[in-house]
């Protein structure tokens, strides 16, 4: 080893010792400090092994590289692996931290808002595959949505009002024709907000495997960005004014009647636990339950040939004590509510600020963004369905 390296690597040492031992005096100034001069002591001995890596006697001929080097790690593969160096805060060679300062190059402009760039790291894309993948295992209301995919913070779309169309005039021969009725339109706007939350991740955990390291964050992230959205959804169907539903022929009511048929066609009931538990236990004259299976997917049921989704108790309530109305949210939501997804996941990690020093973990921040609109409010009904008490 050379001594000027040697040298280097007995300062680094310590130089990490002095920040630790600040650390521990709550000193936080003074580690920063030390800790960026070990930093930079470690970028310096970085790259005295690279050129050392570098150096070819001049007696060795020059290697040749083959034309094909399919061992070497893709752009995509190689970010990965800077990536989670990152989120370790282990030193990053120099190719690796130009192909981060890149990617964040790359998509500032994406990231960037009202007040700019907010430093975040974008998450590689195996992550947003795997986020994507996962949300797909919890009930999901964005599935039964629209999801319009935008690029700005905002904007308005303009839609077709659902207004009474008339017939055309019937016209004899050489008579001039009467001026037709118009379509109707109505503009949508939209302005994208940023959702967030904190991940403490313990740094024993960090030190696994890279796999065991991505899907926990996946898993986590696919849950915060579910149960968000899912929010969203019922917080804005929430708004509509509730119907009474007293029971099996009311439902048949508003899917007959009070939906239009185009939009009963494509309609599905929406409830929570209680309602379901009540229509599952309803049977017909035969003593055969009226809920059916899915043919095309087994867990699920079928009430009248409309899908039954369930979601949980704690995020859609039963109301009342001694009535309780479960609600039953029917009508095609694609038509109903549209999400605006500004289809941006950023993520930023650090293990010295906030409660991470203490706790010795790695605290993540992963923000979404999206906006929420009504389509068309005509197209879905909120039913509270009596399930006990007065009635039932």
């Amino acid at each position: 080893m050379d001594p000027k390296e040697r040298e280097l690597r007995q300062k680094l040492a310590a130089k990490l010792e002095e920040a630790r031992s600040l650390m521990e005096g709550k000193k936080m100034e003074e580690a920063r400090a030390a800790k960026d001069a070990a930093a930079e002591l470690r970028s310096q001995i970085d790259l005295m092994v690279e050129m050392r890596a570098l150096d070819t006697p001049g007696d060795i001929a020059p290697v040749v590289e083959p034309e094909h080097r399919d061992n070497k790690p893709n752009k995509e593969e190689q970010y990965r692996n800077a990536f989670l160096k990152e989120l370790r805060k282990r030193n990053l060679t120099t190719e690796e931290r130009t192909l981060l300062d890149a990617s964040a190059e790359e998509t500032r402009a994406g990231m960037s808002g009202e007040t700019g760039e907010d430093g975040g790291l974008i998450v590689p894309q195996d992550i947003q595959t795997m986020i994507l993948e996962k949300k797909r295992q919890f009930v999901s209301l964005e599935s039964y949505i629209t999801v319009e995919p935008v690029s700005t913070r905002s904007g308005s779309r303009v839609i077709e009002k659902n207004a009474d169309i008339t017939e055309f005039t019937e016209i004899t021969e050489l008579t001039d024709l009467d001026d037709m009725d118009n379509p109707k339109f109505t503009p949508i706007s939209y302005t994208i907000k940023d959702r967030g939350g904190i991940l403490p991740i313990s740094n024993s955990l960090i030190q696994d495997t890279d796999q065991n390291l991505m899907s926990y964050i996946a898993k986590w992230i696919a849950k915060k960005s579910v149960i968000t959205r899912n929010k969203l959804v019922l917080n804005l169907l929430e708004t509509l004014t509730k119907v009474a539903v007293s029971g099996l022929d009311a439902i048949k009511t508003i899917l007959n009647v009070t939906l239009d048929p185009s939009i009963s066609l494509g309609a599905t009931i929406i409830t929570n636990q209680d309602g379901f538990n009540f229509l599952d236990l309803l049977k017909d004259s035969d003593g055969k339950a009226l809920l059916q299976p899915n043919p095309t997917q087994p867990t699920q049921k079928l009430l009248y040939g409309k899908p039954v989704v369930v979601i949980a108790n704690r995020w859609l309530p039963t109301t009342g004590t001694t009535t309780k109305k479960a609600p039953i949210i029917i009508g095609d939501l694609k038509e109903a509510i549209v999400l605006f997804d500004r289809q941006q996941y950023s993520l930023a990690s650090t293990n010295v600020g906030g409660k991470s020093f203490g706790r010795n973990s790695t605290d993540v921040r992963a923000i979404q963004r999206e906006d929420v609109k009504f389509f068309d409010d005509e197209a879905v009904v909120y039913g509270q369905l009596t399930i006990s008490g007065s009635g039932a």
